[in-house]
């Protein structure tokens, strides 16, 4: 399992919050949420799946978080 954080926001276009609803839904049952969060028109998961899921998420999604790099944050 790997866990990741996901930033996206939809401002002029809905295109990638639709792209999220939709692999949340086909992954339902495999991945966890540990964590959402929302703006308005930004969104945060903390997400846990396994590996070929997470792949299917574009890589300029992933950012530094506690839960996907704790090492970062590390004293």
């Amino acid at each position: 399992m790997k866990r990741v954080t996901i930033y996206i926001d939809h401002v002029d276009d809905d295109t990638d919050f639709v792209f999220m609803h939709e692999w949340l839904e086909k992954w339902k049952g495999s991945v966890r949420i540990e964590d959402y969060s929302t703006g308005g028109w930004e969104h945060t998961w903390d997400l846990e799946g396994p590996e070929e899921a997470i792949a299917e998420i574009p890589k300029d999604w992933h950012c530094a978080s506690k839960w996907a790099t704790p090492e970062i944050f590390r004293k």
